[in-house]
């Protein structure tokens, strides 16, 4: 039986390697983001053991602590180890992944989706200069409004907006809101696009709005680790999230939904009054049961006001 790349996240199946190193000939990035991964779950097994031995020591005399339970529970704390470094753990395997990824210069354009060459051609103006005054890593849309850009690494988060701003300004205006509230979303819920959910087969799901795959979804999905309020305790959950081939669809299908939706219907009607406040989408989404996070408008808000949201819109009179 061939060794799948899910097979990686099994700490007993050593063949799970085996399909890393085959990807290794396919897929640089994707290789080293898995090879992060493995690293950092084998930090955290180290610090799990540790842990463990202070409660060894502690509780010697308990009829629990025998060999054959120790063998077990080494082996459910490797399995969440690498569980854990595969949901976004500890951040190593992100700042792992970047430094290897310095390595391989032309592996890493082609995985931020460059685009930059085609756009000139067209004769677009450079919407990432207009909006920083300095070339960004990541690609650049052309003028009919689809994004070229189709990575899900950006190197900080002036990337991120950069990348996003056109499509934002599009999908912000088709809706009636700011498009500066839609990259703060979009932010909150990627973590600047550090976090995105990525499927078993090591391929981005480009979901910028955290929007799950319910029983009318007919597109790919990924099944990723999420963190969910359930009565107002918050805990953590396995859910099956929307996967997309770009970020355009990301944000088309994030305007169907609030175009199509009964319940958003709200949000929208109120978007003349988006100022500063409890009227913002943030809380309006909040309002209308988009996230179970009680925080969730006000986190938005606070995105929106960080700098880069805040003095970088001033500076070309985007607000």
């Amino acid at each position: 039986m061939s060794a799948t790349l899910s097979d990686a996240s099994v700490f007993t199946e050593l063949n799970g390697l085996n399909s890393i190193r085959q990807l290794g000939k396919e897929n640089t990035s994707q290789a080293m983001r898995k090879v992060a991964e493995q690293f950092e779950g084998i930090f955290l097994s180290m610090m799990l053991k540790g842990m463990r031995a202070g409660e060894d020591s502690l509780f010697s005399d308990n009829y629990l602590n025998s060999n054959e339970m120790k063998f077990h529970r080494e082996n459910m704390d490797n399995q969440l180890a690498l569980h854990m470094a595969s949901s976004g753990g500890i951040g190593l395997a992100d700042a792992l992944h970047r430094q290897l990824m310095a390595r391989y210069p032309e592996e890493a354009a082609r995985a931020a989706g460059s685009a930059t060459e085609p756009a000139e051609m067209n004769g677009a103006i450079n919407p990432q200069r207009r909006f920083s005054g300095r070339p960004a890593a990541m690609s650049v849309p052309a003028p009919h409004g689809q994004a070229a850009a189709t990575a899900q690494h950006f190197e900080t988060q002036q990337d991120f907006v950069n990348a996003l701003l056109p499509l934002a300004e599009n999908a912000a205006a088709r809706l009636g809101v700011q498009p500066r509230e839609l990259i703060a979303q979009a932010a909150l819920e990627t973590g600047w696009g550090q976090k995105m959910a990525i499927g078993d087969n090591g391929e981005p799901s480009f979901n910028l709005f955290g929007i799950k795959a319910g029983a009318s979804w007919q597109g790919r999905s990924v099944s990723v680790s999420t963190l969910e309020f359930r009565d107002g305790v918050m805990q953590r959950e396995r859910a099956d999230f929307r996967a997309y081939n770009s970020f355009a669809e990301s944000f088309e299908d994030y305007v169907t939904l609030l175009s199509s939706q009964p319940r958003y219907q709200l949000v929208l009607a109120d978007s003349a009054d988006s100022h500063a406040g409890n009227s913002s989408l943030g809380h309006r989404l909040q309002q209308a049961g988009y996230a179970t996070d009680p925080e969730y408008g006000n986190k938005i808000e606070s995105v929106m006001n960080s700098p880069v949201l805040r003095d970088g819109w001033q500076e070309v009179n985007l607000r």
